[in-house]
């Protein structure tokens, strides 16, 4: 049924302001990534957009508007990581390839990540008391349903972004910058970061979008066509000179050799990773997702405008069927992760979400 969708009597609409960023937004039904249905009934449907890009910068598929303005979060990780490489910091604390994936990653809080997370500042000459992330409860119990011990108590090194803060950290420490207030958009060490996004992204900093992410660091907010060439840069390690193109490979080395330490158990970017036999490198966002295909040298990015998280799993796995990198007969691979199942309180399946988009090739 094409036309806007009406929403208690409202339209919404895609409205671009001055700045390029999206203001309002129209929602087209055609723009329906997934339904999620109790019974047989539809009770919500899911809408997003879509974007696959080469390394040349063209356009290959898309779905709805592969222009939509959003924020990377998260998925910005491995780009946040570059000026690690480029400016010699790695280098000059010894990192190792463990650590610098868990400072791509978005990691589980399980001990084998937070001993990761303390070897990188120890390696700088500080410790847990310089993370500014705040604490959660480690994606470990969240995701995989497990109740956190009784009576634990999770610190900043807990949180899934504590590898990020320690490379930012070793990055101010290396420069002799203030490590007290690395987390505003001003410090240095952060305006080399929002350098090495725009850069690989080729999007310009002037219209990135900058905004302040649940662990406190600044967010970026630009094109899904533009995230899909970044990562598609990433994989096929083309830098603007030699220098930058060796960071791009030691990161995506590091996240393809560790990618528990990328995410962890039960994590949908651990699964892809070992359905994809080293062909897939991707990072999650926030209802948001990016991945490079090694053996097409192409970058997807697919947000879901709606924000429900459980739509993105089967909007990428069909997506990966559909550009038959997986063959549908190994799509149950994934799991749930394909074909989410919808429970009750007492775990009976009472309904699924169904991805119904249908990518389309771009000339």
């Amino acid at each position: 049924m094409p036309g806007p969708l009406t929403w208690q009597g409202e339209d919404f609409r895609r409205v671009r302001g001055p700045d390029g960023h999206i203001k309002e937004v129209t929602i087209d039904m055609n723009e329906i990534l997934a339904k999620e249905y109790r019974g047989k009934t539809i009770e919500n449907v899911h809408f997003g957009a879509i974007a696959v890009v080469d390394s040349k910068g063209k356009l290959i598929y898309s779905f709805g508007d592969p222009y939509f303005v959003t924020y990377l979060r998260s998925a910005a990780k491995p780009f946040q990581a570059i000026p690690l490489l480029t400016s010699g910091v790695a280098e000059e604390f010894g990192l190792t390839t463990k650590e610098i994936a868990i400072v791509c990653g978005s990691h589980n809080g399980q001990k084998k990540h937070t001993e990761v997370v303390k070897s990188i500042l120890k390696k700088i000459g500080l410790s847990e008391k310089h993370l500014q992330c705040g604490a959660h409860i480690p994606h470990y119990y969240t995701i995989n349903n497990i109740p956190p011990p009784k009576g634990a108590k999770f610190r900043p090194i807990h949180n899934n972004c504590s590898g990020k803060h320690a490379g930012i950290l070793a990055l101010s420490v290396y420069h002799g910058w203030n490590t007290k207030n690395y987390l505003s958009p001003k410090h240095p060490a952060e305006k080399i970061i929002l350098d090495a996004v725009s850069e690989i992204c080729e999007y310009p900093k002037r219209k990135i979008g900058i905004g302040i992410d649940g662990c406190g660091v600044p967010v970026f907010a630009m094109p899904l066509y533009n995230m899909a060439l970044g990562f598609s840069r990433l994989i096929t390690h083309q830098g603007k000179d030699e220098r930058i193109s060796k960071a791009y490979e030691i990161i995506t080395s590091a996240m393809s050799r560790y990618p528990e330490m990328v995410s962890g158990f039960g994590r949908f970017d651990l699964a892809l990773a070992k359905v994809g036999k080293g062909n897939i490198l991707s990072k999650a966002g926030v209802a948001l997702y990016c991945l490079g295909l090694f053996d097409r040298g192409w970058g997807l990015a697919a947000k879901v405008i709606d924000g429900a998280r459980v739509a993105i799993g089967p909007t990428i796995c069909e997506s990966l069927r559909q550009l038959g990198v997986v063959k549908k007969a190994d799509m149950k691979r994934f799991g749930e992760y394909a074909f989410p199942v919808i429970r009750n309180h007492k775990g009976d399946k009472v309904g699924f979400i169904q991805p119904t988009f249908r990518l389309k090739r771009r000339k």
